[in-house]
């Protein structure tokens, strides 16, 4: 699932809840001398992340002691995504054979480390898994869903044109929901790629997408700085939060359907990715509003009663907890 940090910031016109609190750095993470993390996933219990480093090494790390677990390399192509399995099972790591136009994606089971999947795919920039592990989505110069264990690819799901920025699948698997190039929102039938509904009320492009987890709505955030509830039978907009304080890039779901975690990408400044804020989905008021410039956030799961993320900053990740 592609996060940020301090200096608490009152978005004008926003409700703020009375308990929104900052977080709190509960692990530092040394990474070897001159390397730095270009990408990360972390796992939904949030005790392992994953991180895609300079040297086109994908490293495993324990989010509570901060060990080093694995280190994963092709020797010969760069890694382009990686993306673990809601169980937390498999990590799958795509890898760039020929640049916009040819890849791989390997899973690997996370307790023996064995390779246990490998397919050619179209170059891939994201993936997601379903909850049952079975189907993969990815996305590149082609959107795609695939079966895992076969290696068969289900359907092409690609819009016209522009690409899908993310990926989502339902709770109960069936439905996959992209964030499109073309600025639509789409919902598709995963087996089968047999469209469901079709979401066109954006200004601007969609950069992020989540299935709520009862799969009631979808919600979808980009470049219009919006946060839009949608219906995915219909595609229609069933309310949206505006003035958002940047370029949504990242939305994260908890278990309980009642928080978004969201992730901005400065417009002024498009290297910054500083910027986290917990939303509650019933009142729409902020829970949690973490800033701190000079960081990158890059991975996140909700675990318990906070939100437990990753940040880098030169040769070193940091391991947040926001409340």
């Amino acid at each position: 699932m592609n996060m940020k940090i301090a200096l608490l910031t009152l978005v004008c016109c926003l409700p703020v809840a009375a308990s929104a609190q900052s977080g709190r750095q509960v692990k530092t993470i040394n990474l070897p001398s001159g390397v730095t993390v270009q990408y990360g996933t972390m796992s939904r219990a949030g005790t392992v992340l994953a991180t895609i480093d300079s040297d086109n090494v994908v490293r495993v790390w324990s989010t509570r002691s901060g060990e080093l677990l694995r280190r994963l390399a092709d020797g010969r192509h760069p890694p382009s995504d990686v993306e673990f399995s809601p169980d937390g099972r498999y990590l799958a790591i795509a890898y760039q054979l020929v640049p916009n136009e040819k890849g791989v994606v390997r899973t690997f089971d996370v307790d023996s480390w064995k390779m246990e999947h490998e397919f050619v795919v179209p170059d891939v920039f994201a993936m997601a898994f379903s909850p049952d592990n079975r189907r993969l989505a990815l996305s590149g110069m082609v959107t795609q869903a695939w079966d895992v264990e076969n290696s068969r690819m289900l359907a092409d799901i690609s819009p016209p044109f522009g690409g899908s920025a993310s990926l989502s699948f339902s709770g109960d698997g069936n439905w996959v929901a992209t964030a499109d190039g073309d600025g639509h929102v789409r919902v598709f039938d995963a087996a089968t790629g047999k469209p469901r509904s079709t979401g066109t009320e954006f200004v601007l492009e969609p950069l992020a997408v989540a299935f709520s987890r009862d799969n009631k709505s979808v919600i979808a955030g980009g470049v219009d700085k919006t946060l839009s509830i949608i219906d995915p039978e219909t595609g229609k907009v069933l309310r949206t939060l505006t003035n958002q304080p940047g370029l949504i890039i990242s939305l994260d779901v908890s278990a309980d359907k009642k928080q978004v975690a969201v992730i901005y990408r400065s417009a002024d400044y498009f290297a910054d990715v500083d910027h986290l804020m917990l939303w509650d989905l019933d009142t729409e008021a902020v829970l949690a509003d973490f800033r701190k410039p000079g960081i990158t956030i890059v991975g996140g799961a909700f675990v318990g009663d906070h939100y437990l993320f990753a940040a880098t900053s030169d040769n070193q990740l940091g391991i947040w907890s926001l409340r």
